[in-house]
This record gives C-alpha cells, sequence and structure tokens, in this order.
C-alpha cells in the first residue's frame, strides 16, 4: 500500500472509528430512519462487517449494529432495500460471512440471513404480481418506485441474485424470477417514442423544472439503467427468464441512442429517444434534463449509466456497449473532478459513486481522479452526542448513513485501499448494481 491508498486506508479507518458505537449512530437519526441501511444502523453495520478482516473488533461493532437496527426496526413499512427490512436482510447478506471470518467463527448469522431473503422474495412476489399493465400505448407501465433501485424491483432483485448464487438459491429464486419477469416485460412493453419506463410529468422524481409531457429517465438510481443491470447480471449469472436477453439489447440500445457528447442527460423528454449505431459515437442533443439530478454521480449520471452498458455488453458478448461505456468514463475522467456534477464524498450523489464505477471498470485514471477528490472532501467525525453543541439536526442525519454519508464514503475508500476481501460471495457494491 503506497501513497493514495494509505491516505484512503487511514480516513476509512478514521471514520469507522468515529462510527462505532451504535448508540451514537443512532442519536444522530430521527427514529424512523435508525434501523435504515441507506442512512443509518444496517449501513454502519456493513461498514463493520467489511473491514472484519483487518480490523480488531470490527465483527463485534457490526453484530452490535445489526442488533441495534433490528430493534429500532420496529413496524417500518417495507420499502425496497435501503428501508425497512429488506435494507437489514441486504445489510445481513453482503456482510455475514466477512464476519464470521473475521470472528474465526462457524456461525455467519445465516438464519437471518435466511429470514431475510424468504421475507424479501415474498414481498417481491406480491409488488411484481400486481396487474402492472404491460404494455405503455399513451401512458406508463410501471411508477419509477416500483422498478428502481432504491425502493423497487432493481434493487430487490439484485440483493435476490445475489442471495440465489451464495447458497439461498431456493429461497430467493421466486422473487428473483418475479421481479426479472415484470421488469423484462416493461422494457419490451413500449411505443417507438414512449419507452416502458416513462413517467408523465407528475410521476417524475424530485422537483425537476419544465417537465413538459413527461420524460424517460435514463440514471441508475431511479431510471433505466438500474433495471438494464439488473436483467444483464442476470442473464450473465441466473436462473433463465423469458425475453430477458431481448430485453437487454433493447435497454442498452436506447440508452446510447439518447447519449449526448459521451455522457446522458438525467432525463429524455417525449420525442426525444433516437435510433443509433450502438458501435458509433453518442449523438448530437441540446441537453434535455439539464438541472434535474447530477449529471456526473452515479445516482442520475454517467459513471451509473456505463457501468449498466458494460455489465449488458458482457452479458450479450457485444463489445459495442463496453465500448461506449469507457468512451463515457474516459471523458468524465478527462475533466478535473472539482468541475464534476457531483455533491460531497457521497456513494449516491458524490465522488465515492464514481470511484466505485470506475474502480469496477478497471479505469485507472478515472480511478485515482475520484480517489483524490474523495480524500479531499472525506467527512470529519459523523456523529456527536446529543445535546451537545455540534449535534446534527434532523436535516444532516444521513451524514453517517450507507449512500449519502461517512459509511458509505469509507467502504469506497477502504476498497480502493485494499482493506476489503478481495472476493466475496455478496460484493457490497451489488447495492448500487455495480457488479
Amino acid at each position: 500500500m503506497t501513497g493514495g491508498r494509505e491516505v484512503a486506508a487511514a480516513v476509512a479507518l478514521r471514520i469507522a472509528d468515529a462510527l462505532a458505537d451504535p448508540a451514537e449512530v443512532a442519536r444522530t437519526l430521527p427514529a424512523e430512519r435508525r434501523h435504515t441501511l441507506g442512512d443509518g444502523l444496517a449501513g454502519t453495520g456493513l461498514l463493520h462487517a467489511l473491514l472484519a478482516g483487518a480490523v480488531p473488533g470490527a465483527a463485534a461493532r457490526a453484530r452490535a449494529h445489526w442488533r441495534l437496527a433490528a430493534e429500532t426496526l420496529g413496524d417500518a413499512r417495507p420499502d425496497g432495500v435501503f428501508r425497512g427490512p429488506g435494507g437489514l436482510a441486504a445489510s445481513l447478506l453482503a456482510g455475514a460471512a466477512v464476519v464470521s471470518r473475521g470472528e474465526g467463527r462457524a456461525d455467519t448469522v445465516s438464519d437471518a440471513v435466511r429470514d431475510g431473503v424468504r421475507w424479501l422474495s415474498a414481498r417481491t412476489e406480491v409488488i411484481a404480481g400486481r396487474p402492472w399493465p404491460g404494455t405503455v400505448p399513451r401512458s406508463f407501465a410501471l411508477p419509477w418506485t416500483v422498478y428502481d433501485v432504491m425502493s423497487g424491483l432493481s434493487g430487490t432483485g439484485r440483493v435476490l441474485l445475489a442471495a440465489y448464487g451464495a447458497g439461498w438459491a431456493a429461497e430467493a429464486a421466486p422473487g428473483l424470477l418475479a421481479a426479472q419477469s415484470v421488469l423484462t416485460r416493461m422494457v419490451l412493453g413500449g411505443t417507438p417514442d414512449r419507452p416502458g419506463w416513462w413517467q408523465p410529468a407528475g410521476h417524475l422524481p424530485g422537483r425537476a423544472p419544465d417537465r413538459g409531457e413527461g420524460a424517460a429517465l435514463t440514471g441508475a438510481a431511479h431510471g433505466i439503467a438500474g433495471p438494464l443491470a439488473l436483467l444483464a447480471l442476470g442473464e450473465s449469472t441466473g436462473p433463465p427468464v423469458a425475453g430477458r436477453r431481448e430485453a437487454v439489447r433493447a435497454a442498452a440500445d436506447w440508452l446510447v441512442s439518447v447519449q449526448e457528447n459521451g455522457s446522458w442527460p438525467p432525463r429524455t423528454p417525449y420525442g426525444a429517444a433516437r435510433r443509433t449505431d450502438p458501435g458509433h459515437g453518442p449523438g448530437p442533443g441540446p441537453g434535455p434534463g439539464r438541472g434535474f439530478g447530477r449529471r456526473d454521480a452515479w445516482c442520475y449520471g454517467s459513471p451509473g449509466v456505463a457501468r449498466a452498458l458494460a455489465l449488458a455488453s458482457t452479458a450479450l458478448g457485444d463489445p459495442a456497449y463496453a465500448r461506449v461505456a469507457g468512451l463515457a468514463l474516459t471523458a468524465l475522467a478527462g475533466r478535473p473532478g472539482t468541475t464534476w456534477d457531483t455533491d460531497g464524498a457521497g456513494l449516491c450523489h458524490g465522488s465515492a459513486g464514481v470511484l466505485v464505477c470506475a474502480m469496477r471498470a478497471g479505469h485507472r485514471s478515472l480511478v485515482e481522479s475520484a480517489a483524490r477528490l474523495t480524500l479531499r472532501l472525506a467527512p470529519g467525525p459523523p456523529t456527536a452526542r446529543a445535546g451537545s453543541p455540534d449535534a446534527p439536526t434532523p436535516g444532516a442525519a444521513s451524514r453517517c448513513g450507507f449512500l449519502g454519508g461517512a459509511a458509505g464514503t469509507a467502504l469506497a475508500l477502504a476498497q480502493y485501499a485494499g482493506l476489503l476481501p478481495q472476493s466475496s460471495p455478496v460484493p457490497w457494491d451489488c447495492l448500487l448494481l455495480a457488479g
């Protein structure tokens, strides 16, 4: 370990140490968010679990965070894999094997993992089994909250695919097949100018101006890149699903068709889709969707879309998609990190998410740029005792968490530094559909 990686290791361990006490983490959060993977204890527990092979006592910390997450879960509403029971199930699945190795114990909390996978599979079957329309002649097939990574079928489906390959195939298969079948129908069920993931103006996420007649979303968090990544990974490693291969190609071709000078708008309005040869370069365009989302971040931007296209390239054996993805990452690497349209050092909107996607792609120059920016922006100690002058307000509650806070930043830096296991039956970045 040399240079920047030594610094990254030190920063990651400093953050983990500041997040050691689960009660302190819980005190920084509103009660309804304490258990969550996105903001709370399921996320901080995952950080400690994945450091169990490198940090003495990290496995015990992970168990303490998971225990308090379960205690504070209560009757939280089911909501994908970042809140509610699904978030704790995903955290346990991704971290349990490392915890067991770190403690030298045979116990891998397998009963809790199995129960969580069964619950998540059954919940996914319920959602997928609703009478969603299969075509969109003039409206939409699925609300984005049903298909997206954060609360919908792409996120739960990816966790179930990981469970399917890690020893829980029987428990995961029903929900996994249901999720992929619905997403396949969605992708194949559009019209030439309104694809199956089209959202009317009143249904778009966020507070985007100039919503017009609606839009199709491109990015990994809420757009078609999330379903594409899941379907591509399923095509490579999962059980067969009718039509899935055609859906992977259709979604990948659509993303290629709406490029703008080597990147993607977070949303494309009515009539914006253009058919192009995926072997050719980016198409021209005025930039619909600017000002909405983070164009260079994992959630809405090029890193997440490029990762989905790379997965599609592997699934289909078609290098054209990988070339498009590589060109997009190279274009991002060619700009100073200080000019990127990202926000902070987090995974979702920030530079840590770029770092994760760049590491997955093996894009060395982008890895180094993203690591430098993440180290420059990395947070200080993210917890404070309740009632102290520097105790965070509820508006700052996500600063401990996995998606936008210190835990996610620490995980990206720890992976860059080589502190995390070189291989795992469930890669932690599957929660971002990066792998």
